[in-house]
């Protein structure tokens, strides 16, 4: 019989979700469960105390239990000695927040979860530092680098096609902006970058694919030079009609819409914020969080420089292929689940 893992979200949707979905085909039976049916933080407490049951039922079950996200680990803390356990970083993005006393709480927690699973998983070398520096040498022993990878495309797509349905003309220069829009990826910089940049004479569009708090502010920002297109379920077309990626994050784990370019063999420009710059090392540009100026400089010159775009693209694919391949994702994982499982896992 195949042993199950039990995956505890924070709530549905996110890259948590696309992250556990290139780990469909190891051979373990897989189960998710949220935490909170809601992304709201008011809506979450009483969401959470509705669900625990089901959540503790499932966990009792389990074979292996797999957390994902710093705050559903200090959320999970009772149940995590109950089965082997496992934590994923997904970017530490509630302790990379956190100030004063919320950050010594948030340190006191994270550590408390590191101790009561058997291992956590950092998405990159930097989380792993983050961590080390206020754990014990016998918990940072514990920590794991698995970084993530892109899921699998939902089907290829002409470049000509993509583009003729997005509308765009072939001599435009396509810069892609896709993810959730809210200020930590920071899409508003994005828009004023590319604002500035056509100002400029760059013969240059950025398209702005996905949803989120910040998209009435967003949609109101479009013009010549800023198309919004919304959520798209399967995200290839755009990634088909683009010549680069612009990903100016204030923080990230590992940015599955930056793998998902590097894999398309995109030219990629992010922020210095952390996570992407480890990601796309010296295969994409990197510039100041916020740097709007800097942004809008990067943006006209590759627009004006199209052997350096392909240049760009042609490194970051071949970075992606080296270190963030799904089968290379699949195969460490799949060594590590069989480690705490105590048997042998098929990773191909």
């Amino acid at each position: 019989m195949r042993p199950t893992v039990l995956h505890i979200l924070p709530h549905r949707g996110g890259g948590a979700e696309t992250y556990l979905d290139a780990l469909e085909s190891l051979p373990v039976d897989q189960r998710r469960l949220a935490l909170s049916a809601s992304r709201s933080p008011f809506a979450a407490g009483p969401s959470i105390l509705v669900r625990w049951p089901r959540v503790a039922l499932a966990v009792r079950a389990a074979d292996l239990v797999h957390v994902h996200g710093d705050v559903a680990a200090m959320l999970s803390l009772p149940l995590l000695g109950a089965r082997p356990s496992l934590v994923t970083t997904h970017g530490l993005h509630f302790l990379r927040r956190a100030r004063g006393v919320r950050l010594r709480l948030a340190r006191r927690g994270v550590r408390a979860a590191v101790a009561a699973s058997r291992r956590t998983i950092c998405t990159s070398e930097l989380e792993r530092q983050e961590l080390a520096e206020f754990l014990p040498a016998a918990l940072a022993a514990r920590l794991v680098v698995i970084p993530n990878t892109a899921p699998l495309a939902a089907g290829a797509i002409e470049r000509t096609l993509a583009r003729a349905q997005l509308k765009l003309e072939p001599e435009t220069v396509v810069a892609l902006f896709i993810g959730q829009l809210e200020d930590r990826k920071d899409p508003l910089s994005a828009i004023a970058a590319a604002t500035a940049a056509a100002a400029r004479g760059a013969p240059l569009v950025l398209l702005v694919a996905g949803a989120g708090p910040l998209e009435p502010q967003v949609r109101a920002l479009a013009g010549p030079a800023v198309r919004v297109v919304g959520y798209h379920a399967d995200p290839q077309p755009l990634f088909a009609a683009a010549d680069l990626l612009v990903m100016p994050s204030r923080r990230e784990g590992q940015s599955i819409a930056v793998l998902e370019a590097m894999r398309a063999g995109l030219a990629v420009v992010v922020s210095d914020g952390p996570g992407n710059p480890e990601l796309v090392g010296d295969a994409g540009e990197v510039v100041p969080v916020g740097d709007v100026e800097a942004l809008a400089g990067v943006l006209a010159r590759l627009a004006a420089d199209g052997q350096e775009r392909q240049r760009l693209g042609a490194a970051a694919r071949h970075r992606y292929e080296e270190n963030f391949s799904l089968e290379r994702f699949r195969q460490r994982m799949a060594a590590l689940y069989g480690e705490l499982l105590g048997v042998g896992l098929d990773g191909s």
